[in-house]
């Protein structure tokens, strides 16, 4: 089928959607779809009128003003219409990634969404102060909502990448449940060769491995204040830190290695961490907010065992005793109980390693991901006709 993907920044690259409209894009074409991106980010004096007109002197709120305001709405949805006033007699249905612009299509062209969030879920969230509705009033609140539920009504159908979302979706925005399908994500990173199977490996070392740039956000502080207490039990422990440039404190603190940024897009940055999981006992995600969690089905596709919190979408990646561990939110003490089980016990790590990979394979991978996609829109154009 012809496909016209609409998204926020150059579907064709990593930089957009955290990677996840690369991965569907590549994935399409390989299943022999054709596909056309648009971008409907601002830029340009779009930007900068945008911009002054959602500025906030928090830079946390002004971002999500910029984001998720009517003014960007309004702006993303006319660049998104012109979009597809060029492109609607040449393709066979429009997929949006998220609800931030809205277009509306001629009669016979359906639209389908594709979802890691929406505003109830991330209402849901607002209590751990990183969750984009945290910084809204309640006015603005209630014309995101607003602005988000025409969209979803109008969608012929709704991709989630949770259960729990999509739960969301039915409960809060009320879209009928036959319009709103999980299909789940895959890992967003080229390995090149897959990993070796953690069976065929040397005895890893003591070594917990943490991937996120949103530091604070995906738990790092409560990470160091665990690792802490694991060290004094276990001297040899170590822990390794991919995403941010630096620590919030002056320096790592004894046992840390900090790597900073690290650009999969590159050889040397998919090297960087393909060393970085081969060293890895155990990966740990302690995520205050998570709207998915794709950089689990990462340490997965490596054959890292993972230890995650019970909230969320998390669940449903780490199976709890089985392909890792989940403990609850907020607990350091329960966060280090976790590592230590791991760390002390290499075989049933390298055990449950394995176990998350098969549990990756069957279910997160990006072309199981879009043959669901595929063969609900294939059922969408038929009821719809052929155009």
């Amino acid at each position: 089928m012809r496909v016209l993907i609409l998204c926020e920044g150059d579907a064709e690259t990593w930089d957009s959607w955290s990677g996840i409209s690369h991965s569907v894009v590549a994935q399409l074409r390989a299943a022999g779809h054709e596909v056309t991106c648009g971008d409907v980010e601002l830029y340009g004096a779009a930007r900068y009128i945008t911009g002054a007109r959602t500025f906030a002197r928090d830079r946390r709120r002004w971002a999500v003003r910029f984001r998720l305001g009517a003014t960007g709405f309004e702006a993303r949805s006319a660049r998104a219409q012109r979009i597809v006033d060029r492109h609607a007699d040449a393709v066979d249905v429009v997929m949006q990634f998220g609800a931030t612009f809205r277009v509306c299509l001629p009669p016979g062209l359906p639209l389908v969404l594709y979802c890691d969030s929406n505003f109830e879920y991330s209402r849901d969230g607002a209590a751990s102060g990183h969750s984009e509705a945290a910084a809204l009033g309640e006015a603005e609140a209630a014309g995101v909502r607003e602005r988000e539920a025409a969209i979803y009504a109008s969608a012929a159908r709704i991709f989630t990448l949770s259960e729990r979302l999509r739960g969301v979706f039915i409960e809060r925005f009320g879209v009928p449940p036959d319009r709103v399908e999980t299909v789940y994500a895959g890992p967003n990173i080229e390995m090149g060769t897959p990993a070796e199977p953690a069976s065929a490996r040397p005895p890893s070392e003591p070594v917990v491995l943490f991937v996120g740039r949103a530091f604070e956000r995906k738990g790092g502080p409560e990470l160091l204040a665990a690792f802490e207490s694991v060290r004094a039990r276990m001297p040899e422990a170590r822990l390794i830190v991919v995403g941010p440039d630096a620590l919030p404190e002056q320096g790592p603190p004894d046992g840390v290695e900090v790597l900073g940024f690290v650009d999969k897009s590159t050889a040397e940055g998919r090297e960087a961490l393909r060393t970085a999981y081969a060293r890895a006992r155990v990966f740990c995600l302690p995520t205050q907010f998570e709207a998915f969690g794709i950089v689990y089905l990462e340490a997965m596709s490596n054959a890292v065992p993972c230890i995650g919190p019970d909230r969320w979408a998390v669940p449903e990646i780490i199976e709890h005793g089985v392909t890792g561990l989940l403990v609850p939110p907020g607990d350091p003490a329960a966060l280090a109980e976790a590592m230590l089980e791991l760390l002390r016990d290499p075989e049933r790590a390298r055990a449950m390693g394995e176990a998350g990979r098969a549990r990756l394979e069957e279910r997160f991978t990006w072309p199981a991901v879009v043959a669901r996609m595929t063969g609900a829109m294939s059922r969408v154009l038929e009821r719809a006709g052929a155009r």
